[in-house]
Formats: C-alpha cells, structure tokens, sequence
C-alpha cells in the first residue's frame, strides 16, 4: 500500500514537474519574441544621422501647432511642460499647444474629483497662459472617467473650468460632450493648415452622451476633408500603434505583470504573469485597445473616410492615449503621430514596425512647423540636453 502511494506520488511529482519546464519554456520563447521596449530612440534603417537632430530652418516660420498629450498626471516641475513652455514662447503669436486628451487622471472631473483640478490642470493651462499663446484642449477617456456612468458630467465640469481659465479661442473643442469633427483654419486670416478636431471617446463611451449618427458624422469629416490646404486631424486614440494599447508588452509586462496597475511593484510571476497580455487583448478586447469591438469599428470608419476624400497636400491623424512616442508612415493617411506622454510615472512600452520612422519610450511632444514657403517640418522633441531627436520634412 505504501509502496503504491508513493508511486503515485512520483509520478504526480514528475507530471508537475514537466509541467513547470514546458511553461518555463513556452516563458523563453515568449520573451524571446516579445522583445525590449525602445528606452533609447529606435529610427527607420532609411532615417540619416543627420535628420537625428535639430535644423535650422530656412524659410519664415508662419505658424507653429505643438502636439501634447496624456498630461493629467504630472510630477512637480514636470519638465516636459517646462520644455513646451519654452518652444511656446519662441513664436507665441503664431503658435497653438493642442493637449490630446486625458489632461486629468485618473477619472476626469467627477464631483468627487472636483478639488484635483488644480493639481492636474493647472499646470498645463499655467504653459499656456505663461507663454501668452493658444491653447486647445480635447479629450480623452480618462476624462470621461474611463467609461464610467458620470463621464459626460465629468467632461462638462472640465470643459467649464478649462473656459474660464483661458481667454484665448479655441480652449476646448468638442464642446458639450459632441464627436465633432469640428474645423478650424489657422491662422486667420490667411491660414496655412485645417485643423480637423475629434472626440474619439465619444465613439467607445456606452453611458450618457450627446446623440449623434454615425452617418451624419462620416458626411462632416467628408466635407472638411476637401480642401487644398494641409490636414490636421486630432483626436485622443490612435489609428494605428506598437504600444501596449495595439498589443505590445515586452519582456517586463510578462515577468511582473503586477506593474501594470503599478509601476514600483517589481514582483515577478513567471509563466502566468504572460497570460495577462494573451488574455487582454485576445479575450477582453478591451475598446480603450486596437482589438476592442467599438475601437476597430471606429478606425474602421475613420479610415474608410480617409482613404476616399479627396487627395490633400497633406494629411496627418495626431493622437495620444499611447505613454510614448511614435511617427508612423501612414496607409490612408500620410503619417500618424502618437505623441502621448506628459507625465514622467506613466511611460509604458513602445516597439516598431515596418512604417515606423520614429518611437520612443519616453516623455516629450512634437511640433509641426508650416513655413511660409510652403514647407512642413516635423520635429519630436524631449526635455533632455538634446531636446530634438528627429526632424522630418513632412512636405517640401
């Protein structure tokens, strides 16, 4: 009897462990496809040297729009706004900051929430107003609470308090919790850029909202989409990304998974820690991701709508909602910009692609600078010694 218990034992004890050495090996050849996250800047083999750096510009600059986004979180003396206040004030006058979204964590601007206004939107208006220029706000899902039931409550007490403390035109667009699109060309009045404005939140929030058909939206865009001007399009998700939200955790995010709710929490849970990512994006399909239901119907729409306008000089989709940098060459569009990172505690991972020019896991923004020989010019720029780490001729 002793002897047939044991048996069973060793082999019970044998089973577990085959088990173990196969998932520690399923964990390696993970890892070994999973990759680094790029902490250093990745460029396309065909970017040059010199394009890894600052330019002077020739031709006049006629007017400067710097792309920030996911700054509702910032440390003290976040040094990327120091940074943005100081390109800001280069050209105030012919300069608008656009904040793509999610200017306060973590769930917007409840009743609850009310008194962190200060503390997570002040400091982003304070660039603003500091550098005496223009300031447009969108949001994000984070200010619609994530998706929570108070999300347009919360994005109407935010966009009250972001109006009254600019004075300057455009501050907040959508207004009211709408989708847009809403049109702006600047500058006025003889503007070199139509600035397309979305609230891509508006198409994943399954709570109270402002009604609108799809339809009646498609047809806007359409419309703002001809022209002969340069195209901007913003808005908080983005149509493409090698980050975490299109599907990509490095080797971290499968070895101590528990960081992704925090980030000091280095407890290792091999094997089943990468279950997580598997399972995020193959089986929750969450909407804030690529893979979510409502996300791929929007991109979808999005990019049927720009891959049969009218052929622009230019067009660009700007987002945020990514923690890192990333310049896409684009398919329906000429390029896709991520340029999400304000807050210094929130990088997550970034990898690359084959239309991938540029990423970066860190903080910084980008500017776009339309000259008045008709030239566009791209810079990603980061608070460091080296601020600019690409310069891009977007149209010469």
């Amino acid at each position: 009897m002793k002897d047939s218990i044991m048996k069973t034992l060793n082999k019970r004890s044998r089973l577990l462990w085959s088990i173990f050495i196969l998932g520690l090996i399923v964990q390696v050849v993970q890892l070994t496809f999973v990759g680094c996250s790029h902490t250093t800047p990745y460029y396309h083999p065909d970017i040059p040297a010199n394009e890894r750096q600052d330019i002077a510009t020739e031709g006049t600059l006629h007017y400067r729009i710097l792309l920030l986004g996911d700054g509702g979180q910032p440390t003290q003396d976040e040094p990327v706004l120091k940074t943005l206040q100081s390109w800001a004030e280069k050209a105030p006058e012919k300069t608008t900051i656009i904040f793509l979204g999610d200017n306060m964590y973590p769930d917007g601007m409840t009743e609850q929430k009310k008194h962190e206004a200060p503390a997570r939107l002040d400091p982003q208006l304070e660039v603003v107003k500091s550098a005496d220029t223009h300031g447009l706000f969108i949001p994000g899902n984070h200010d619609w609470t994530n998706g929570k039931e108070e999300g347009y409550h919360a994005l109407l007490a935010q966009e009250q308090y972001i109006n009254e403390n600019l004075t300057r035109e455009p501050k907040f667009l959508p207004k009211s919790g709408s989708p847009g699109p809403v049109m702006l060309e600047l500058p006025m009045p003889n503007p070199v850029v139509r600035l397309i404005v979305l609230d891509t939140q508006w198409w994943l929030h399954q709570h109270e909202k402002p009604e609108k058909e799809t339809k009646a939206i498609i047809e806007e865009l359409k419309n703002f989409l001809d022209t002969d001007l340069p195209i901007l399009v913003v808005g908080h998700h983005p149509l493409q990304s090698y980050g975490v939200h299109g599907g990509f955790f490095d080797w971290k995010a499968h070895l101590f998974p528990v960081r992704i709710a925090k980030k000091w929490l280095w407890v290792p849970v091999p094997i089943v820690g990468s279950l997580y990512p598997l399972v995020r994006w193959y089986v929750v399909k969450s909407d804030q991701d690529l893979s979510g239901t409502l996300n791929k119907y929007m991109v979808a729409q999005l990019n049927d709508t720009f891959s049969t306008s009218k052929k622009t000089p230019l067009l660009i989709y700007a987002s945020g909602h990514e923690h890192s940098l990333q310049v896409l060459k684009g398919d329906v569009t000429d390029y896709l910009l991520v340029s999400g990172l304000a807050s210094s505690e929130k990088a997550t991972e970034v990898s690359h692609g084959d239309n991938t020019l540029f990423a970066h896991q860190h903080t910084g923004f980008m500017a776009i600078d339309y000259l008045t020989d008709g030239r566009i010019l791209l810079r990603v720029i980061e608070p460091a010694k080296k601020e600019v780490q690409l310069h891009l001729w977007l149209q010469r």
